[in-house]
């Protein structure tokens, strides 16, 4: 999805993390229809703290759209995670950008002017089990498994309270998510009802050789592996082989090379139990019309537990054809409940992701349910503290672990070019700090299908978008319906390009005003929605010279060379392998009318410059840093 994550998002806006917990590597398959994340380079090795985390700050100062208020932002780039928590407490960069290792718990969470938010990942540890496998196809297995499975103690004693028990494969963060609702859970160890289920289902220690044999009499053992790489991943395996001996289960946990159990999984090679974990960059769920589908049982890349279930086959139509959010919702809780029944894997915990950054200079911080504290909400609410001469002004100075490698945000899969090239572009829906979606460029919208609209083909959905009648382009143009129509075909048409591939269906886009949107797709779906509102829009009076046939040909060079662009902010300064600098958008159509009062400095009343005043020279100072940028606006 666009939403603030626009560069891990083509098609069903999946990303997802095929791994040992604690490791981080990305993987782009564009030959699947979806992008596999596989995150996983370093164990997490967890300290016995229980820090009090702060709840993050939300001033709005004004409507809940309004922003940005800090001058700059810059991203130095500071690549080992040990000299990032230095660089913070040596108030040489106000914020990590990513993740806090919980390594570094202690060493932060008594520090002086530092905070640690967490939020609950979008994503989750578990175990896939291989359901082409006798007996592991039989559900009284799996099922008695899930129950003698200690998550409690997975997330008490493993992960030391920083995660919490799961057990549907839809996340709890996510307003899809069936967990809560059902009437039993997997939480706590139950071995007596998984014996009593083992009994009820035939497994018996028919040679009394103190293990159960198959309901056909046949022995048979049970491999749990689990990657080296990882602590997490290493333990979380012990708990599920203790769980299988609890059942009177020949069982042992190994650790494995990763990458090799993975090449695996991808193929449908031979495997029993193997941990793995997974994430996500949106709350769409129209993965689970692929993932577990009987046809993809066999399918590389897809389904690793081989499960083939009809009834939950027979939602798949709903969840990827409905129309209305209601549809759709009720579809995903009957393919969740059938799912957590039939438990093809386990669940074993959500954990939290950490944020770390300073509070002695900004107010403002917002710990959004996707990226944490390090994201555009924070950098458009963030402000100076009132004794600083707040709200306006002020650089909020990031980490940044890599450097860009692109500012053409379409040929970048990196999510720390991604932390700058955000800031640059809309798109006509966001999603806000809670994970609900905002309207952006756009006002408003409507969906239609034929039964809605009789001019609308049969089969066909038909999205209107009104859009904002203020936002400009950094070069002063307007931008308008025709640049989305532009992009949406612009994408479709580009070769390779990861924007395009969600939007085969797309037969129509067009502006019929300047300030609406038409948009039309072949088939019917509540996801052509995202498809269209997530996408990053291009400006038509830039791109019409480059062409969709070169589009990974453009290479922007700001500031020397001016960027058409519309965010809150653009490239002021920019040294390879050191930093990137931006600085807000003065004209940005959400931007506030940076007015500041009287500051006292201690004695002598020195006022504040009235920017709304000098707004122009301001400006103009800052076109000429960047190479000529002319009405920068801010939305």
């Amino acid at each position: 999805m666009f939403s603030r994550l626009f560069l891990y998002t083509p098609v069903s806006n999946l990303v997802r993390s095929r791994l040992g917990d604690g490791d981080r590597r990305e993987l782009n398959n564009k030959t699947t229809k979806r992008m596999i994340a596989l995150t996983f380079a370093v164990a997490f090795v967890l300290m016995a703290v229980s820090p009090a985390f702060a709840q993050a700050q939300t001033t709005d100062l004004g409507n809940f759209k309004t922003g940005p208020f800090v001058e700059k932002i810059v991203f130095d780039v500071i690549t080992q995670e040990d000299q990032q928590v230095l660089a913070l407490q040596d108030d040489a960069i106000d914020m990590i950008d990513q993740q806090l290792d919980p390594t570094y718990l202690e060493q932060l969470v008594n520090a002086e002017n530092i905070e640690i938010e967490s939020i609950l990942r979008n994503g989750y540890g578990y175990v896939t089990i291989n359901c082409d496998k006798y007996p592991l196809n039989i559900t009284a297995f799996r099922r008695a498994l899930a129950f003698a499975t200690d998550k409690e103690a997975i997330s008490d004693d493993v992960w030391d309270g920083l995660s919490q028990p799961l057990d549907t494969m839809v996340p709890a963060t996510n307003p899809f998510s069936i967990e809560g609702q059902l009437p039993y859970t997997y939480y706590e160890a139950n071995a007596v009802l998984g014996n009593q289920m083992l009994d009820d289902a035939g497994f018996a220690d028919i040679d009394e050789d103190g293990f159960r044999e198959a309901p056909d009499g046949s022995d048979f053992d049970i491999l749990v592996e689990c990657a080296t790489s990882s602590n997490i991943a290493i333990e979380v395996g012990v708990v599920i082989a203790d769980a299988l001996s609890a059942l009177g289960i020949e069982a042992e946990s190994r650790p494995t090379d990763f990458y090799e159990y993975l090449n695996r999984l991808y193929f449908h090679g031979d495997y029993d139990i193997v941990f793995l974990g997974g994430g996500w960059s949106s709350f769409d769920i129209d993965w689970l019309a692929y993932e577990f589908w009987s046809d993809y049982a066999d399918e590389p890349y897809w389904n690793f537990p081989a499960w083939r279930n009809a009834t939950y086959d027979s939602y798949r139509d709903a969840l990827l054809h409905s129309t209305t959010f209601e549809e759709v919702y009720d579809a995903a809780i009957a393919m969740q409940e059938i799912w957590v029944y039939e438990c093809p894997m386990i669940i074993c915990y959500e954990n939290m992701v950490l944020s770390a950054y300073r509070t002695d200079k900004f107010d403002g911080w917002v710990n959004s349910v996707v990226d944490g504290v390090p994201g555009f909400w924070t950098n458009m609410k963030a402000h100076l503290k009132d004794e600083l001469g707040g709200p306006y002004g002020g650089t909020l100075r990031w980490s940044n672990s890599l450097d860009i490698d692109t500012f053409n945000f379409m040929a970048s899969t990196s999510a720390y070019a991604n932390n700058v090239n955000n800031m640059m572009w809309d798109s006509l829906i966001t999603v806000g700090p809670d994970g609900t979606d905002v309207d952006w460029l756009a006002e408003s919208y409507t969906t239609e299908t034929h039964a809605d609209n009789p001019a609308v083909p049969d089969g066909h959905t038909r999205f209107t978008f009104n859009m904002l009648q203020n936002a400009t382009w950094t070069d002063g143009l307007p931008i308008t319906a025709e640049d989305v129509a532009f992009t949406l075909n612009y994408f479709k048409e580009a070769p390779g390009n990861q924007y395009g591939s969600d939007l085969t269906d797309l037969v129509a886009a067009y502006a019929p005003t300047p300030y609406t949107l038409i948009a039309e797709f072949d088939t019917e779906s509540y996801w052509h929605l995202h498809t269209i509102g997530y996408k990053p829009i291009l400006p038509k009076h830039v791109f019409e010279d480059i062409g969709p046939a070169n589009w990974n040909t453009w290479n922007p060079d700001p500031p020397t060379e001016a960027m058409v662009t519309s965010g809150p902010f653009n490239v002021s300064e920019y040294v390879a392998g050191e930093f990137t600098e931006l600085t807000y958008n003065p004209n940005y159509f959400f931007g506030p009318e940076r007015i500041t009062t009287p500051t006292n400095t201690g004695g002598v009343g020195i006022p504040n410059l009235t920017l709304a005043i000098v707004a122009g020279a301001v400006g103009a100072a800052v076109v000429i840093l960047v190479g000529g940028f002319v009405l920068m606006r801010q939305r």
